[in-house]
């Protein structure tokens, strides 16, 4: 059952970007795996900084990051 979720988080995002601020929607699955990487690699530090540089971090579930709502909404203003 869809409970709109996928669609907040885009109205969400949308709405930040429109009001100049910097939004990224990322998969769930990758941000872990990224800090994962981060911690074997010896850079938590610049990994967690970049993410610091944005306004909203979207976390998005594999389904939602494959619609192509998503795909058109993943956009920043910086």
């Amino acid at each position: 059952m869809d409970t709109g979720k996928s669609r907040l988080l885009i109205a969400l995002g949308s709405e930040a970007v429109r009001n100049g601020f910097r939004a990224r929607y990322v998969l769930a699955t990758e941000l872990v795996n990224e800090l994962v990487e981060a911690v074997d690699e010896k850079q938590l530090t610049k990994t967690i900084a970049r993410y610091g540089h944005v306004d909203l971090c979207a976390l998005v579930s594999s389904a939602t990051r494959n619609s192509a709502a998503v795909e058109r909404s993943c956009c920043s203003r910086g």
